[in-house]
């Protein structure tokens, strides 16, 4: 009779304290969820709504390309902000307050840690500095209708393509380069040189883009030589001249851009230069 009183006390104890332990978790994530509750209704409620559906700006719980982005990328966003989308920066809230933030707003949107993208290889922000700044891409290569257009259009460049490969086409442009985009020098019969892409050609004629973004018409018989490299006219330096974290920023803004690419190419709203 002892031994069963005992031994239904011990029980009773452990079922006690395993309801104290379960409550003081409970307490801590209510705490912590509590907090990015706060801290969105005071600082992003008034735009997004209350409950993330949109209001003054788009619908950060329901949407897509939202949804999509790493939990990097909205930390990111929420500490630097995106002033040409009119979305101010909240560093006053630190670090431990942006990532409340960012937890909260994945339950509003009902994704869970194991459902989250992917992490970035790199900071996607200091990416774009490099594509439209050091790097010179957004001389040739234009995004969300930025840029240049001597070559491809890259907003949706990333959407079938893993960090590895976006990597291998930036430091090594030559492996596969597409016979429309190859390098062609052209020598006319009065001795001058020419370099860039042929955009058309036909049996009596060659339309030719420099590398300035001018167009050159020219008629077959008025060349003494055309050759066509097999390169690409993208840099074949970047391997070198750039470090590996800045190689990772740059896929990591592409695979943001592409995240957040609506469906089809931004319009190319850039004035083409005329040629001669």
């Amino acid at each position: 009779m002892i031994r069963h009183r005992l031994k239904s006390m011990m029980v009773s104890f452990a079922l006690v304290l395993l309801a104290a332990v379960l409550a003081l978790a409970q307490g801590g994530q209510t705490s912590g969820s509590s907090q990015g509750a706060q801290l969105y209704a005071t600082n992003c409620a008034f735009c997004h709504g209350a409950d993330g559906k949109g209001g003054r700006a788009p619908a950060i719980a329901t949407l897509p390309q939202v949804i999509a982005l790493s939990d990097q990328e909205l930390i990111a966003t929420v500490h630097n902000g995106e002033t040409d989308r009119g979305m101010p920066a909240f560093p006053g809230l630190g670090d431990s307050g942006v990532r409340a933030v960012v937890r909260y707003l994945r339950t509003l949107q009902g994704v869970t840690g194991a459902a989250a993208p992917a992490k970035l290889p790199g900071d996607p922000l200091a990416g774009r500095q490099l594509f439209f700044g050091a790097a010179r891409c957004s001389t040739c290569h234009m995004v969300e209708g930025e840029g240049g257009f001597m070559a491809p259009e890259l907003t949706e460049y990333a959407q079938n393509r893993t960090a590895s490969e976006i990597l291998q086409a930036i430091v090594n442009p030559d492996a596969h380069v597409d016979p429309t985009a190859r390098v062609a020098e052209l020598r006319t019969r009065t001795g001058k040189s020419l370099t860039g892409v042929v955009r058309a050609e036909d049996n009596l004629n060659i339309t030719l883009q420099t590398v300035d973004g001018r167009y050159h018409f020219l008629t077959r018989d008025s060349l003494a030589a055309v050759n066509f490299t097999g390169h690409s006219l993208m840099p074949g330096d970047y391997g070198t001249q750039l470090t590996a974290p800045q190689l990772d920023d740059l896929e990591s803004f592409l695979i943001v851009t592409a995240r957040n690419a609506p469906g089809e190419p931004a319009p190319a709203t850039r004035r083409r230069r005329g040629g001669d």
